[in-house]
């Protein structure tokens, strides 16, 4: 075999290697990609329904997490993947990969979990969103029966009442100053309905947000026709929440129900 000969030869063969090798990647990007696409769809619908991916945060730390999770394995694959390596190597090369893969994968679930709303919660004169890593598992003990466990299916509309007793209302003034809000405490966790009188006196007429915010008058009508309820008898309370203080939420007049929540600067 002449030199020139075994030179082509020893072309194919690498040419044939890469193509193997990118194969490899390109298949493994399709599996990560449609795993970890379909999981987090559904668990997004789960744990953050809307608007909640837009108010409690943690899914702009996950997509990074879950695209370098996506982008890392293809890459380790090809790399794996080289010529001539032996099918038992590359077996344990590979599955080495899928279990950096996982862990990576569990941690975004896990930052998931713990950014999940688990609380709307009315709180003096506002609403706020609480997450999971908002609640103490200790102080969760001292919740209300029905309410010691936290939701995996969207937040739960709670009410959080003022302590009366001056020992509760100092601990409560203690628990502020550390940055614990009222409603992250769930001693004072009430049914909603049992303080909607509460609601209703402290939300305002909806006429003050459409005199500020013209503009999402149509969102306000849309929402208003949806729950049955007059646009002009709405009243509106504050939203507090990790990733936005400017949103409201739509109360119906007669029985403090929450009708929706809006961003009133997104119509601007």
């Amino acid at each position: 075999m002449s030199w020139w000969q075994g030179t082509l030869r020893a072309e194919a063969a690498a040419g044939h290697a890469v193509v193997s090798r990118w194969k490899a990647a390109l298949l493994h990007l399709a599996g990560s990609v449609g795993v970890v696409g379909l999981v987090t769809v559904v668990l997004v619908q789960l744990w953050f329904p809307a608007p909640y991916s837009k108010l409690s945060g943690g899914l702009e730390l996950l997509a990074l997490l879950l695209a370098v999770d996506v982008a890392l394995g293809p890459v380790l694959t090809a790399v794996a993947a080289s010529p001539g390596k032996p099918l038992r190597v590359l077996a344990r090369d590979l599955l080495v990969i899928l279990a950096l893969q996982l862990g990576a994968f569990g941690y975004g679930l896990y930052t998931m979990a713990v950014a999940r709303p688990v609380g709307l919660v009315f709180e003096v004169n506002h609403l706020r969103v609480v997450s999971s890593a908002d609640i103490d598992p200790e102080l969760l003990r001292d919740a209300p029966a029905d309410m010691r466990q936290l939701s995996w299916t969207g937040p739960r509309l709670f009410a959080a009442v003022k302590p009366t007793d001056g020992k509760q209302l100092l601990e409560a003034i203690d628990y502020g100053l550390a940055g614990v809000d009222l409603a992250m405490l769930p001693k004072h966790w009430r049914p909603y309905a049992s303080r909607q009188a509460e609601v209703l006196k402290v939300a305002a007429p909806a006429a003050h947000l459409l005199a500020e915010h013209p503009r999402v008058m149509a969102e306000v009508e849309r929402l208003a026709g949806a729950a049955g309820v007059p646009a002009d008898q709405l009243r509106v309370l504050p939203v507090r929440a990790p990733k936005a203080d400017d949103w409201v939420a739509l109360v119906a007049p007669t029985d403090g129900r929450i009708v929706g929540l809006l961003d009133p600067k997104a119509a601007q």
